[in-house]
């Protein structure tokens, strides 16, 4: 089914006056209309054999898309409710936090915020973490019990290499946490093969549906060691949401209805179009359509060479400019583009190709982009 013209976002500014944005943010994405289709139909009970159809059907879908038998489960939350629950359900004391950037950083504060020990791996920011650091520094530091990697660092437009990182951390006998939030859906995981225990991500990222919905796969060790878990909390319990799925019943809360609804339609969406490869090779050639055109425009990206972000180009701003400027003005001529983040929002900013985006429209942020430059 081709592409319709792509989603527009209508931000209320007065009450008579509304701007027409194209989205090329890093969350929340625009949304495919197959998606706000799906989430615009009357609402029904959660505990009705309508919602249990949907909701076994999209954690079956999600299985099949990220290649587990692991439970699945969807939390009425963002991923950073899923990031928590790692932290309560599956740690005793201590755990090691693979730090590229901002959101690395909040997996740290997050384990912090609860009373956890925190090893930071934190390598000169743009700077992967490498295979034999990451053995380093579990054979410094054998107390820790799970390593939490960051897949893609939206901040600095960055990807790890987890394939190679997951059984570093394994062959040391330890948990395997990954935010997977901006990666899930715009490259390749393979849960069991990579024998990751949490696996993580957001509705509003790569899938093209709203926020509010947290989707993560959960290990057999990591639902055992949540049996025993002190203080972990009922909300996030791994226990609590095991039952209820296995009982029949979905969910231990009132889900959000409409953005499973949505997910589930984006991942019938995508399985009919060529299934996962189709859309991960879509988001590769996207991506390097945007960083090609930059590139041209004199303008380089910020991460090292050979880890760029599948799914967000982090670029850095010309000599003597600051990247708000540019955001700014791109806002101008209809544009949403992402600011820098974090200590890089100066100096940077972002563009990301996650959701609902034709090459077309692409190209013509680029026009827009060359004429901002040409203009400061």
């Amino acid at each position: 089914m081709p592409f319709i013209k792509p989603f527009i976002s209508k931000i209320p500014v007065h009450e008579s006056e509304r701007i027409n944005l194209k989205l090329f943010t890093v969350g929340p994405v625009a949304c495919y209309p197959e998606v706000l289709e799906a989430m615009g139909q009357q609402m029904y009970s959660h505990r009705s054999k309508e919602y249990f159809a949907l909701h076994y059907e999209t954690v079956k879908l999600l299985q099949n898309f990220i290649e587990t038998r692991n439970e699945v489960f969807l939390f009425s939350s963002t991923g950073t409710g899923f990031m928590e629950a790692s932290v309560r359900n599956c740690v005793r004391k201590n755990m090691l936090c693979c730090i590229n950037g901002s959101f690395g950083e909040r997996f740290s504060e997050v384990a912090t915020a609860n009373g956890k020990t925190v090893v930071k791996l934190e390598p000169p920011l743009g700077e992967p973490i490498l295979p034999d650091v990451l053995d380093k520094a579990l054979k410094e530091h054998p107390e820790v019990e799970a390593v939490a990697i960051t897949h893609n660092e939206t901040s600095a437009g960055l990807i790890n290499p987890l394939k190679e990182l997951a059984p570093i951390a394994k062959n040391h006998g330890k948990l395997v946490f990954v935010d997977a939030v901006s990666s899930m859906g715009g490259t390749e995981i393979k849960v069991d093969e990579w024998d990751i225990d949490v696996c993580f991500s957001s509705s509003q990222k790569c899938f093209g549906v709203p926020p509010g919905l947290g989707i993560g796969s959960v290990s057999e060790k990591s639902l055992k060691l949540s049996e025993t878990a002190v203080d972990k909390g009922w909300y996030f319990d791994f226990k609590v949401w095991e039952d209820d799925q296995k009982k029949g019943v979905g969910t231990p809360v009132t889900p959000a209805i409409p953005q499973i609804a949505g997910l589930n339609t984006a991942l019938k969406m995508i399985e009919k179009r060529g299934g996962k490869k189709w859309y991960s090779d879509l988001y590769k050639e996207r991506n390097l359509r945007i960083r090609r055109g930059v590139e041209k425009l004199g303008l380089s990206t910020f991460p090292k060479r050979g880890y760029e972000s599948p799914t967000v180009n982090c670029i850095n701003a010309p000599e003597g400019i600051d990247g708000s400027v540019i955001y700014e003005k791109m806002r101008e001529k209809g544009f949403e583009l992402a600011q820098g983040y974090g200590p890089l929002k100066k100096k940077t900013f972002r563009i990301g190709n996650m959701g609902y985006i034709e090459m077309s429209d692409i190209d013509l942020m680029l026009k827009a982009l060359s004429e901002v430059l040409s203009s400061l």
